[in-house]
């Protein structure tokens, strides 16, 4: 019994491919989790959401508001002309623009409803969850913490009454004024020791600032859906194009290769037809399942169809290109399956396929860029969601950037596919 546990560990400790299945792919998959949750680093400071603000007031007050909201742990604000904060919701590249509006200054003075107004994009309503968590206790604290507070609060108490007479508007300011400390005090204290504690200032000036859907689902296209279909369509293409890619391996070993070698087939053209029936076998793929997700659940692809046939044959040709790179390089079958999944998982974790980027650190956020995933998920969202059309320059850059990849890829699969495979047949 001894020497078959023996020799079992042997073979086990001897096989490269288990090994690096058992240790080095969770080693890495940990890793990369820890620093996209967040989980590496001094302290436990969580990761702050970008939050553009666009100042229309320009005022003393409405610059001091922003300084009140910048130092908020959870949030980086960022100030950006209106059109250009807009125009970054709508292609992706924010989720939301605070707008403190013209008027600011003076309905605070007034004791008014703040003119504040939160325009974002439906598809990151979690984002927009978080931000809303952290605005709105700071918002209606406002007025306490600007210039002029225990007469503002004064102000709104009287228009709560509505009396005119100014006998009774004057003493109900003294008395707003003698109780300011207090007042202030306790509302304070229990927004900050119980976040379920309705915040007693909104009875003076509301807690909710007007919400606006820059970007919302005008075809019905619920953005889960849409997530869904996109990020596991992507990430199991690659799975499935890393194993056409293999084949050559297969092909190898088993002489099939040595054979068309010594045909009148130039061995370029092994390779192409190669690439050829990979981008074929992953379009049909890719059409497979979004025509499921409309079969099953209902995917409007009516008139986002052009679209959608654009980012298909982009996402194949890049998804097929990374296929061939992987299995050109490999002198073996088994040196490359395990490496290839770690990859492709990392790929799909930084890319957006597990996870939402705004959860991701800064850093995380701008490594997705090198993902297959990453560009070809917001090109799916520019078509199912955001409703751009096709001659966009936002969706032609993801569409180009797609091509490059793959036209890289290429090119670097026939310098390897020469080197590696062509020499070991």
């Amino acid at each position: 019994m001894i020497k078959i546990v023996i020799k079992d560990l042997k073979l086990f400790f001897n096989d490269k491919g288990s090994m690096l299945m058992a240790f080095a792919v969770p080693i890495a998959l940990i890793t990369l989790f820890a620093f996209a949750y967040g989980g590496v680093g001094k302290g436990n400071k969580s990761n702050k959401i970008v939050l553009q603000v666009s100042d229309l007031d320009n005022t003393t007050e409405s610059k001091e508001a922003i300084e009140q909201l910048d130092s908020l742990k959870s949030i980086q604000i960022k100030l950006k002309d209106l059109e250009d904060a807009e125009n970054a919701i709508k292609t992706g590249e924010a989720s939301s623009v605070l707008i403190i509006h013209k008027g600011f200054s003076d309905s605070l003075m007034a004791g008014n409803v703040l003119p504040l107004e939160l325009k974002y994009d439906e598809a990151r309503e979690i984002e927009i969850g978080l931000i809303q968590q952290s605005l709105i206790p700071t918002i209606s604290m406002l007025p306490f913490r600007l210039k002029g507070s225990k007469n503002v609060i004064g102000k709104r108490l009287v228009k709560m009454t509505g009396t005119t007479d100014l006998q009774t508007q004057q003493s109900i300011q003294n008395q707003s004024d003698n109780l300011y400390d207090v007042i202030a005090k306790s509302i304070v204290e229990s927004s900050q020791g119980n976040d379920k504690i309705k915040n007693p200032s909104s009875g003076f000036f509301g807690e909710d600032m007007k919400m606006t859907k820059i970007i919302k689902a005008e075809h019905s296209n619920r953005i889960g859906l849409v997530q869904a279909v996109a990020g596991t369509s992507v990430m199991m293409l690659l799975f499935s194009v890393v194993g056409i890619g293999l084949g050559l391996l297969d092909e190898k070993k088993e002489g099939t290769l040595k054979r068309l070698i010594y045909s009148p087939i130039k061995p370029g053209n092994i390779l192409l037809g190669k690439m050829i029936s990979a981008n074929i076998m992953s379009i049909l793929q890719l059409f497979i399942m979004f025509l499921f997700a409309w079969l099953a659940f209902g995917l409007k692809i009516g008139s986002q169809l052009p679209g959608m046939i654009i980012t298909i044959v982009a996402t194949s040709f890049a998804c097929s290109a990374f296929g061939v790179f992987i299995a050109s390089f490999a002198k073996k079958r088994e040196q490359i399956q395990g490496l290839s999944i770690l990859i492709i998982l990392a790929m799909s974790a930084i890319g957006g396929s597990m996870m939402p980027l705004f959860f991701m650190p800064a850093f995380m956020q701008k490594l997705a860029a090198i993902s297959v995933n990453y560009w070809s998920i917001q090109a799916f969202f520019d078509v199912f969601w955001r409703n751009l059309s096709v001659t966009d320059s936002v969706f032609l850059s993801r569409i180009l950037i797609l091509l490059l990849i793959g036209g890289i890829l290429n090119t670097i699969a026939v310098v390897l596919f020469r080197k590696n495979i062509l020499k070991l047949v």
